[in-house]
């Protein structure tokens, strides 16, 4: 039981989950794990029935209490992928995509860019040990089997999944504002000299000033995921003490 928590949660955590991990590191960690959290929960009584179908039920809810936990966590980077995308959109370059093979789709390179440079901020944070933090507690807010969803449960999931679009707006926010800006002068500019070829002048400079905003504002953007991470965490640590 707990080895399918561990694992459940392994498969969809941020970083821990990428599809680039093999499978067989994803079991091995998920059987340390296991056998660290055994002390933890081993001071908990729980009556098993030594049939089929309740340790079959018993064992689908540890790996709901997993996908949960691993979902959760892994909204921030949803955050921050939609940001590049936003991004993207505005700079013009959504159409210059790659295999991501995390979700096995397309995606921006703006948003594999972000991706990757807060998923190394995430590690020197130490988020990877809120992660684990978060497994730790789930044992004692949830005993092996006392799953039980209720309102408060959905209602922070849904509380965690807007938080990706405000997550993606406040990242998102320098590019924005200077396309903005861009915009608003090119529409000046076409009135006053209507013969201006816009379009030729307006695309070039959009790419080039959208990645000297990037280039500039990675560290604004670390403080900020800094920050989104901290109040993320409190929201997760919630979400787990209520279900």
């Amino acid at each position: 039981m707990l080895f399918a928590r561990v694992t459940a949660l392994i498969v969809v955590a941020p970083i821990l989950g990428h599809q680039s991990i093999p499978v067989q590191i994803k079991v091995a960690i998920g059987l340390f794990l296991a056998f660290v959290m055994y002390p933890n929960a081993a001071g908990t009584e729980q009556v098993v029935e030594a049939e089929f179908l309740p340790i079959v039920i018993m064992a689908l809810k540890e790996v709901i209490v997993g996908l949960i936990i691993g979902f959760a966590t892994g909204l921030i980077f949803a955050g921050v992928r939609y940001a590049g995308d936003l991004i993207a959109m505005d700079i013009g370059i959504s159409m210059a995509a790659m295999f991501d093979p995390e979700s096995n789709t397309q995606s921006s390179i703006i948003s594999e860019f972000l991706y990757l440079t807060m998923a190394m901020i995430f590690l020197l944070l130490n988020g990877h040990h809120f992660v684990l933090e978060a497994l730790h507690l789930s044992y004692a807010a949830v005993p092996i089997g006392g799953l039980a969803v209720t309102g408060a449960v959905s209602a922070i999931l849904i509380k965690l999944t807007g938080m990706t679009f405000v997550i993606a707006a406040k990242l998102a926010a320098p590019i924005m504002v200077s396309m903005f800006l861009i915009n608003l002068a090119v529409s000046i500019l076409s009135r006053v000299m209507p013969q201006m070829n816009i379009f030729a002048v307006v695309f070039p400079v959009k790419i080039g000033v959208g990645f000297f905003v990037v280039m500039v504002s990675i560290p604004l953007l670390a403080f900020v995921f800094q920050k989104l991470l901290s109040s993320f965490e409190a929201n997760i640590l919630e979400l787990v003490k209520v279900m």
